[in-house]
């Protein structure tokens, strides 16, 4: 049993040694700017991940760039709520809200859905044209059917 055991850790000793997990720190520096670094809980830089700001409700992206070696980057507050994203590659991604400004987020507008009252139709004499010829190829295609059911009718008449 003792050497099972001794196996086991043997070869799980890679696991443990390169396991890491990517940290994220955010810090406030009070005047519209926050300095977010990253490090991996190895002790390891994260010198490289890739930094992101993305707006939260258009997904758009604020700003982004790799950290430097120093392992932090000093940037301004966006004025809309966003989400701080850091990217360490291989699957090492930590999400953080981001910190509000001074003043607050700017409360955005929605936008009103548009309703089918509102639409507005784009037609043209091209679209026009096809419907039409579409529908008289339909009534055309019933009528020939309704024709040639009633001859098939008078046939099987005939025949009892």
């Amino acid at each position: 049993m003792k050497k099972i055991v001794k196996i086991v850790i043997i070869l799980l000793i890679p696991y443990f040694l390169y396991a890491h997990e990517l940290e994220m720190n955010i810090v406030n520096n009070n005047d519209n700017t926050l300095t977010i670094s990253g490090m991996f809980n190895t002790g390891e830089t994260a010198a490289g991940a890739l930094l992101k700001l993305e707006a939260k409700n258009t997904k758009e992206i604020l700003f982004q760039k790799r950290l430097p070696s120093s392992n932090s980057l000093r940037v301004n507050i966006p004025t809309i709520e966003y989400m701080i994203i850091l990217n360490g590659g291989d699957d090492d991604i930590v999400k953080k809200e981001g910190i509000a400004p001074k003043g607050g987020f700017k409360k955005e507008h929605s936008q009103k859905k548009a309703s089918r009252t509102n639409a507005n139709i784009a037609t043209s004499k091209a679209v026009t044209i096809s419907i039409a010829i579409a529908f008289l190829l339909l009534f055309a295609t019933i009528f020939i059917s309704i024709k040639n059911t009633n001859k098939l009718l008078k046939e099987i008449e005939k025949i009892k």
